[in-house]
């Protein structure tokens, strides 16, 4: 079943423009959205919260229209952006408990047991809080209303080690408990890398990947051999270094690379596994060398 259906979706300004943003998520499914500060993360969650008006495209919740004239479908979306606009001069509990309004689900239960997992004191006035802490507020609120659809835009800023890990902790759980399909931005792929199913990788407004996280660990792959005659085109070659007659090579399947190297002659050849993050870093490179 689809949750979260993005088609042609656009916004423009004066120095950036996202899109057109295709993008399907499929119920009870954990993506992480990788890019560097700029690529569109934030940008894409506010068009898709209806925050900044969209240019063009259509967005769709569990089948629905997120119609940004009306606020109803947003009680199924929990939320955490990249700026979180709390009543300063209130209480966290008083924040919360005017959100709990727009929820038929919340769960002043659960409001607490967050809170003590987090260690975060509620009856403090917002004014008072550390950005960890507002931050610690704003998972409180997306989370109390058992929501279909998690967005968490860049969710760890702020947060301490051990806040983070709980942060994880909680995500994993939620997951593994709840029928709950997940979006988490952030530019530090270790923070997604064993919680996501898939990977979103976005680049000047445009997704460039969306991948099976498992697919690209069995794909990628650092290779070294050495070769003293003409290689001719490797195929799948990302990236390549050369040191006289000794080369590594990234590529992107393995198996198609090696078999060519190996009918070519090259000798000495060894094949690495890469990390999640060397491998969105590699897509990023080539992307924008393909671009100069």
């Amino acid at each position: 079943m689809t949750m979260l259906e993005i088609t042609n979706l656009c916004k423009a300004y004066k120095e950036f423009s996202l899109g057109p943003v295709d993008l399907t998520l499929e119920s009870g499914s954990a993506h992480g959205l990788i890019g560097a500060n700029g690529a569109g993360k934030s940008t894409m969650f506010r068009c898709i919260m209806g925050v900044v008006r969209r240019d063009q495209g259509l967005i769709k919740l569990n089948g629905n229209y997120a119609d940004p004239s009306s606020g109803n479908w947003k009680e199924s979306i929990g939320y955490v952006g990249d700026f979180s606009p709390y009543y300063d001069q209130l209480t966290g509990a008083k924040n919360l408990q005017l959100l709990s309004a727009y929820y038929e689900n919340w769960s002043n239960e659960k409001v607490q047991s967050l809170a003590s997992r987090f260690d975060l004191n509620l009856s403090q006035d917002v004014k008072s809080y550390s950005t960890g802490q507002r931050t610690k507020l704003a998972i409180i609120a997306a989370l109390a209303h058992s929501p279909s659809l998690l967005l968490l835009d860049e969710p760890s800023t702020g947060l301490d080690p051990v806040s983070r890990d709980q942060l994880m902790e909680l995500l994993f759980e939620s997951m593994q408990q709840e029928d709950l399909t997940l979006l988490y931005s952030t530019h530090h792929v270790s923070e997604i890398e064993e919680l996501a199913d898939k990977l979103i990788i976005i680049d000047s407004g445009r997704i460039v990947r969306h991948e099976d996280k498992e697919y690209l660990a069995q794909n990628w792959r650092k290779i070294t051999f050495r070769h003293a005659g003409e290689l001719g085109e490797i195929p799948n070659q990302v990236s390549a270094k050369r040191q006289g007659n000794d080369y590594e090579v990234i590529t992107n399947n393995s198996q198609s690379t090696t078999w060519y190297l190996e009918k070519l002659g090259a000798e000495s050849i060894q094949t690495n596994r890469l990390s999640t993050e060397q491998i969105c870093v590699q897509i990023l490179k080539s992307q924008r060398g393909s671009r100069s």
